[in-house]
């Protein structure tokens, strides 16, 4: 029996079975004499082979599962994703610049300071369906905002008589949409153990905004703003659970002129991590509870000497544990998606809001109150959905390269893609360098879902902070708008007689519509029209394409950036096609903005063709 031998190179079912008659009739010829399809042995080869088949299978497709390139699952996505150490973001939410407008009374030629209150954040706005809410406190007696700029104006407001009597307050303040909630969760003896993992209940959730343990089980009311946003009974987020260093905001510390707040490295054991299952929940991990060496030697060192160990060795720490018998409260945002890009002027009704005026006069403060409206000045664009498994494919790569600091152009890329999803996130980037200047050029989505030029000011100001922090030191960072290309098609086609036209018609519409989507295409990528011909092609009912004319769109509902390739007529703008594709510069990106009017079909029956 050892030297009865069988290919184990074989791995389809065909070849398998082939391998095994081989096998008998070597071995076994005076046993089974007839293998052929109607013999009763032949259940047994195909049985054999079948088991065999399935297996190769089962195994190949579990090696394919731990390799980026070829995983399908996305379960098998993140694992890998977790093991590279990339954070993979949620759902992105849209932000929008809004003008909150008050009325106060009159106080001789100016407004009466007295009753310009503060709105608090968090207050929330709506508009079609969605909610927004105010990034931080607005006050109406300051003519800046938090960061220093001015974005007050007064307009007065006369009776009859041409006598100011009372002053309308706007200031222009972003929004972001989403909600904020409060999970609560008692924390029992059998529940404080290393490692204690929650799940909030939504799938749209955010991040994590701020955590607080209390001592003790009887709480019938949720902490405060002010709570959430202080230093005590709080807990931090951090990337990793072995990081014991976070940067927060000093609460003790001046603001400066610019309205920038002062901030501090704090030391914590009391931290946490977050991250996204592939189902959609938030998951927090709380600490493991490993002492680091400054405590363990507090335990022995009764005589109160002080000595950091942290000068002289590695602290370990993973995290504290949650203490039995406390109560966890967990602030959080829900919200996101592409569905909350939204157009101008949509933003328009006031919500659940925390407005505090407090003039002399109760009745004028409740009228000050009641004046408040708002509007979006700008598009509420930004929004955007989870990403697609090959979006986290590619994230994974850029991650991986990039070690948490940027260099190269790819880890400007990989570091852009971890910004906190409550700041925003643009549709599309593309990342250059010139002469150490790094230049980042993205479009949002507008409230059709499709590309825009038009980024607020508040996105462009997040992301220049945010790569701030990883740049190097030489790097001078610029953020702009990219560049979106709309074009027109023009495509003859030739039908087969027997199908129904309009269908065929449709789903060419749809096919060039598909191919054109910005979720399927990237900043700088060609447009080979060799491609699109052979989807179309392969639909049913098309004989043969005659051909595909592209047009740029310029001006009116259209961008007014037109494409770097030749035009073949400048009256038309019809596109020159080189080797049947349209190039595009790393900055630039196609689209049809309106499929229904933009992509034209020509059809020719032969049936109607005469030949003489």
């Amino acid at each position: 029996m050892a030297n009865k031998q069988i290919s184990y190179t074989t791995r389809d079912f065909q070849n398998i079975r082939q391998e095994l008659v081989n096998f008998v009739k070597a071995y076994y010829p005076e046993l089974v004499q007839n293998v052929n399809d109607a013999a009763v042995f032949s259940v047994f080869l195909d049985l054999n082979a079948a088991v065999t088949d399935n297996l190769h299978y089962h195994i190949d497709r579990g090696i394919q599962e731990t390799v980026l390139q070829y995983a399908q699952q996305s379960s098998s996505i993140y694992n890998i994703a977790r093991t590279y150490g990339l954070k993979i973001p949620g759902q992105r939410p849209s932000v929008a610049l809004v003008d909150f407008s008050i009325v106060v009374p009159a106080d001789g030629a100016q407004e009466n300071i007295k009753y310009c209150g503060i709105l608090r954040r968090g207050s929330q706005v709506y508009g079609a369906g969605q909610v927004f809410e105010t990034a931080g406190d607005i006050d109406f007696s300051k003519e800046t905002n938090s960061e220093g700029f001015r974005n007050r104006t007064k307009t007065p407001i006369q009776n009859v008589n041409g006598i100011t009597i009372n002053y309308r307050i706007t200031k222009r303040e972003p929004v972001v949409n989403g909600i904020t909630k409060v999970f609560r969760k008692t924390i029992t003896t059998s529940e404080s153990r290393p490692f204690l993992e929650l799940f909030l209940p939504e799938k749209n959730v955010l991040g994590v905004t701020s955590v607080l343990l209390k001592d003790g089980l009887n709480y019938n009311n949720v902490p405060s703003v002010e709570e959430f946003l202080g230093l005590n009974n709080r807990w931090y987020e951090v990337d990793a659970l072995a990081q014991d260093r976070i940067f927060v905001e000093d609460p003790t510390g001046s603001q400066s002129a610019a309205g920038k707040k002062v901030g501090k490295y704090l030391q914590t054991s009391d931290k946490f991590i977050t991250e996204y299952t592939p189902q959609g929940f938030l998951k927090i991990t709380f600490g493991g509870g490993s002492q680091s060496t400054d405590e363990l030697l507090r335990e022995f060192a009764i005589n109160g000497t002080p000595l950091d160990l942290s000068k002289y060795s590695n602290n370990l720490s993973l995290g504290s544990t949650i203490n039995p018998n406390t109560t966890l409260f967990v602030q959080y945002r829900i919200g996101g998606g592409l569905g909350t890009n939204l157009g101008t002027s949509v933003i328009n009704q006031i919500g659940t809001i925390n407005f505090a005026v407090n003039g002399p006069n109760p009745s004028i403060n409740s009228s000050v109150i009641n004046s408040m409206s708002c509007t979006n000045v700008t598009a509420a664009i930004g929004g955007a959905n989870v990403p697609t498994v090959e979006e986290v494919r590619n994230l994974i790569g850029f991650n991986f390269s990039s070690q948490n600091r940027a260099v190269t152009i790819n880890d400007y890329n990989a570091v852009l893609r971890k910004m906190p999803s409550q700041f925003g996130a643009p549709a599309k980037v593309a990342i250059t360098e010139e002469d150490n200047k790094i230049k980042v050029k993205m479009l949002s989505f507008d409230d059709e879902g499709k590309l825009s030029s038009n980024i607020s000011s508040s996105l462009k100001t997040n992301i220049s902070n945010y790569l701030s922090n990883y740049r190097m030191i030489n790097d001078y960072i610029s953020v702009e708008s990219a560049e979106v290309i709309d074009l027109k098609l023009e495509i003859s086609v030739v039908l087969d007689s027997t199908q129904n036209q309009g269908s065929v018609v449709t789903n060419i519409v749809n096919t060039v519509d598909t191919f054109f989507s910005p979720l399927n295409r990237n900043m700088g990528e060609n447009v080979y029209i060799s491609e699109l011909k052979r989807l179309i092609q392969s639909l049913n009912g098309i004989l043969s394409i005659s051909e595909i004319n592209v047009f740029n769109l310029v001006g009116g509902q259209y961008s007014s950036n037109q494409t770097s390739q030749a035009y073949s007529d400048s009256a038309t703008k019809q596109i020159g096609l080189i080797n049947e594709t349209l190039f595009a510069t790393p900055s630039q990106i196609y689209q049809i903005r309106f499929p229904n009017k933009d992509i034209t079909v020509s059809t020719l029956n032969l049936s109607t063709v005469n030949f003489s």
